[in-house]
């Protein structure tokens, strides 16, 4: 059944920023989308097409989906939509319904950097082309980019509320691991446990659950987005978890630390402690710097630059990325300008897209890597995970 609450919000946002980016219309065109998806489609409709369909959304509030007719009751029962089906062939009620809209400019799924932007298929793409050719319009293709970066990066109250379930739930399963691991625990024990604990909530992890959680124990670790192994926890190291869950459709994802005492005695050693006070002196420069309006790579660069001057080497990965529908969500991007990122992190900040904010360092005690989650403000960010202050001892 269709998700109507986000679709609406979703559809309101839409008509906005067209208005706002000058674009007469966006379309969304897909097929067979349960097997090949189209990014786009669940903002605008959240229900698939088996035959050819496109949405037309306009920023004088038209609404329209053409589909075949076997989708039509279906789609007509989300309640949100003008919906004109077909028998057999999509062209002439496409030509109706674009000359009725008469644009001049069409935006189209396509990108060069945002996946989530990018799903409009190279043979549909020539096929929209000749419909456009064929109709009574002369009207210019443009990336949609722009629209999906604002309406799927901009996070609606709804999206907000479950992504905050989100981090939640995900914070309450870390802390009842953190509170029933045992001396004789494996990483795999460890993510087992996670598991269970994720699979009696009904929910699903964050990514494909052979790595989520990543567990890295002490400093033997391979750490990163491997699999849990054998490898158990030495007395006065650090167990590193990367983890988070999908609830209500929408993603958390947060890294955490937890230290195993020696002898009862569960003080952290000072050297440990002011490795982890320059990891998180390195998070707070990113979050400080977060606000709308930035580009991407100005946020990265503080965190950087925290981490260097304090005698770390310069992680080799990106600052932050967007969540929201997925754990990487596409959009701007908190990263350096490199060519691997493309122009993602030349985008400026929005107000309500949520971040990670995360980096991390390897030392003798094992792998202290820190992730947060924020959203941007107009004037900052506000936290929506717990910020790890201090690391957690075990089995308290």
């Amino acid at each position: 059944m269709a998700e109507t609450t986000v679709v609406r919000e979703k559809l309101d946002q839409a008509e906005g920023v067209l208005r706002a980016l000058d674009i007469d219309v966006w379309i969304t065109y897909g097929r067979e989308t349960s097997d090949v998806a189209e990014p786009a489609l669940p903002l605008v409709l959240d229900e698939n097409f088996v035959w050819p369909g496109m949405v037309l959304v306009t920023g004088d509030g038209k609404r329209i989906v053409l589909c075949e007719t076997h989708d039509a009751d279906t789609i007509r029962s989300v309640g949100l939509h003008d919906v004109r089906g077909y028998e057999n062939s999509l062209e002439e009620i496409f030509h109706d319904a674009i000359e009725s809209i008469d644009p001049d400019k069409i935006a189209i799924n396509y990108s060069k950097s945002n996946n989530t932007a990018d799903g409009l298929s190279l043979g549909l793409y020539k096929q929209l082309e000749e419909y456009v050719e064929g109709s009574g319009v002369d009207a210019e293709f443009v990336s949609a980019e722009p629209v999906v970066n604002r309406v799927r990066g901009v996070k609606s109250r709804t999206e907000l509320e479950r992504i905050q379930r989100s981090v939640d739930i995900s914070q309450e399963i870390l802390e009842s691991m953190r509170a029933a691991w045992r001396p004789d625990w494996s990483e795999a024990d460890v993510a087992s446990f996670v598991h269970d604990e994720v699979e009696s909530r009904g929910l699903t992890t964050a990514w494909h659950a052979d790595a989520c959680p990543a567990v890295d124990a002490g400093g033997q670790a391979e750490w990163g987005h491997a699999k849990p192994s054998d490898l158990t926890l030495p007395p006065g190291e650090v167990l590193h978890l990367d983890f988070g869950v999908v609830a209500d459709g929408y993603a958390s994802d947060m890294q955490r630390l937890y230290y195993r005492p020696v002898d009862g005695d569960a003080s952290i050693p000072d050297d440990l402690q002011a490795a982890f006070e320059d990891v998180r002196a390195a998070i707070r420069a990113g979050f400080e710097t977060l606000e709308a309006g930035i580009p991407g790579y100005e946020v990265d660069a503080a965190a950087r630059e925290t981490i260097v001057e304090r005698g770390w080497p310069e992680f080799q990965h990106g600052f932050g990325h967007q969540v929201g529908r997925n754990v990487h969500d596409g959009g701007t991007y908190l990263g350096p300008r490199w060519e691997r990122y493309g122009d993602a992190p030349e985008k400026e900040v929005l107000a309500g897209q949520v971040f990670t904010l995360e980096l991390g360092i390897e030392t003798e005690w094992g792998y202290l890597g820190q992730e947060e989650m924020a959203v941007a403000t107009e004037d900052g960010a506000e936290y929506l995970t717990d910020p790890q202050e201090s690391i957690a001892s075990l089995g308290e």
